[in-house]
């Protein structure tokens, strides 16, 4: 997001690589540059993308611990 606008989302399936979903830019808004790309992948990447919810994973947990 820029100025409280959205720009894109960016998905991982999990393999490693991240894809991104562009928002088309309007004629009065300022168009996206690689700036906003690079930083953009460089947080997805960094911190990942797509993670479970944190109920699936507590739950996971806990099955695990059943016998």
């Amino acid at each position: 997001m820029r100025d409280e606008r959205l720009l894109g989302v960016l998905a991982s399936s999990g393999d490693g690589r991240v894809s991104a979903d562009w928002e088309a830019a309007g004629e009065s808004e300022r168009a996206r540059d690689p700036y906003d790309a690079s930083v953009g992948y460089g947080l997805a990447v960094a911190f990942g993308t797509g993670a479970e919810p944190m109920w699936q994973l507590t739950l996971n947990a806990a099955l695990d611990l059943w016998p």
